[in-house]
């Protein structure tokens, strides 16, 4: 049964509340004049400056301006006089050309079931800026004398002609829901090779006898998905770990001293005991290797054993630091990546899973997808190229050396050299050289860290980190696919 009791709510359209600075002044010096001419026109002006806008986020701020702004000023006596209302049994509808954002939470705490509002069109969750049909515009001057009753009812067929609207029957199909509709999830389901799969997905079964190269076990995520993996999934085949030799401390020393001392891998020395040793050592096995370097710096014969049975490689290494030295950050974070990426290509069949970061979307304001975009930078300029960028940014650092070895500022690091307090006045020699090339080392990693920030603030991202992590992501989709 439709709702038929119907009431009429003057609130300031949700449009007037979030307007973007500029089309809100414009907007508002011309709403006299476009009202004038035309309401419905002039109402569907006022909300084209939500274009843009989320669903999410027009549903938070919705709720938050009836919060701040509407419910302190509602009337105590007429809320309880249309509570009691809807109590009795009463189908109550409430009417405005507010967005059904800011309506819907106005008539769940008033206990009503309908609402007419404007309601926005969104595509993939972001709105247009368009109005769809029927268009609620506001009643006119002398809405309020003529057309409401003392409690604020109002006679289905008159506010139908002060809406603009056909007939009652177009009234009837403007009502929806006062209740907030959740969105269906939907489930993403990859075919592989075009097979369908008809029993249902087990991650246990697909990965059982599987075997898995993991980059960056000694990062945090590294570690904790090497020990849930281990704790879950016991049936897997076999995860190597490509680890860094440092100095005189090996691979393989590196990983015990590991597992020894993180916390996350408690629950494993909980469950195993004293087998733990050899649980580990029929599911993992440490390789030496360096992701920097090309063949991710493998021994050739693990290099040719590992791309004949490797299932999938998982890259989770990177440098975390926020503004690093630009070499650093390139080095550990995008060349990096395309030396794992160069050496899945090479392997037989194994797949590649890259770990980016959120923040890869920069300055962004709203929804942002999480569909890969080729030669993405969140200052949006047309004529961005990532493969560009990152032979642009390696040039930088090139010029950058030669510059620290150039006549002008090696005299300036032999002037601060000899400024130092502790040293002589006739500091020379070998001491000299030696406090200069300090001095240089110095001066090129400051010079690279803020050449690589302003860079990456100039394209829209806060930092190197997140500007490196971005590039990787587009390389891997520009030559991964070639």
């Amino acid at each position: 049964m439709r709702p038929v009791a119907f009431f009429t709510w003057n609130a300031q359209t949700f449009a007037e509340r979030w307007m973007r600075r500029g089309s809100v002044l414009l907007t508002a010096l011309l709403r006299p004049l476009l009202y004038s001419a035309n309401r419905e026109f002039s109402t569907r002006v006022a909300h084209l400056v939500l274009r843009g806008v989320s669903r999410d986020r027009l549903d938070l701020l919705g709720e938050e301006y009836f919060h701040y702004d509407l419910q302190p000023y509602l009337k105590a006596d007429g809320v309880r006089q249309l509570k009691q209302l809807v109590d009795s049994g009463a189908q109550v509808v409430l009417v405005s050309q507010g967005l059904e954002q800011v309506m819907k939470p106005l008539a769940r705490h008033l206990g009503v079931h309908w609402l007419i509002a404007n309601r926005l069109e969104f595509r993939d969750g972001i709105a247009t800026g368009r109005l769809l049909d029927p268009v609620i515009r506001p009643r006119g001057f002398f809405a309020r004398i003529t057309g409401s009753g003392a409690d604020g009812t109002r006679d289905a067929a008159w506010l139908a002609l002060d809406l603009g609207l056909h007939s009652t029957g177009a009234l009837h199909a403007a009502v929806i829901p006062a209740a907030r509709q959740v969105p269906m999830q939907e489930r993403p389901i990859v075919h592989f090779d075009h097979h369908r799969q008809k029993e249902p997905l087990s991650v246990r079964r697909a990965l059982e006898g599987k075997k898995i190269l993991l980059i960056g076990v000694t990062g945090f995520i590294g570690k904790v998905w090497l020990a849930n993996t281990l704790m879950d999934l016991p049936e897997i085949g076999k995860i190597y770990l490509l680890i860094r030799r440092q100095k005189s401390n090996p691979a393989q020393r590196r990983f015990e001293k590991m597992v020894e001392e993180s916390p996350v891998f408690d629950p494993l020395f909980e469950r195993y005991g004293a087998s733990l040793g050899q649980f580990l050592a029929d599911r993992v096995e440490v390789v030496e290797g360096d992701v920097a370097q090309p063949e991710l710096g493998l021994a050739q014969e693990s290099a040719e054993t590992l791309r004949g049975s490797l299932d999938l490689v998982i890259n989770s290494s990177g440098l975390t630091d926020f503004n690093p030295d630009l070499r650093d950050a390139l080095a550990t974070n995008v060349d990096a990546a395309l030396n794992v990426l160069e050496f899945v290509r090479r392997s037989d069949h194994a797949g590649l899973l890259h770990l980016s970061t959120c923040y890869v979307a920069g300055a962004r304001d709203g929804r942002v997808s999480e569909r890969l975009r080729s030669n993405y930078h969140p200052a949006a300029g047309e004529d961005f190229d990532a493969e560009r960028e990152w032979h642009a940014l390696h040039a930088l650092i090139s010029e950058a050396e030669q510059k620290a070895e150039g006549a002008e500022v090696t005299e300036e690091l032999r002037r601060q050299a000899l400024a130092k307090e502790h040293a002589a006045k006739d500091l020379h020699g070998a001491s000299l050289e030696n406090q200069i090339r300090k001095n240089r080392v110095r001066w090129l990693k400051n010079y690279l860290t803020d050449a690589g920030a302003k860079r990456a603030q100039e394209l829209g991202w806060p930092n190197t980190y997140t500007l490196s992590k971005s590039l990787a992501e587009s390389l891997i989709a520009r030559f991964g696919t070639a």
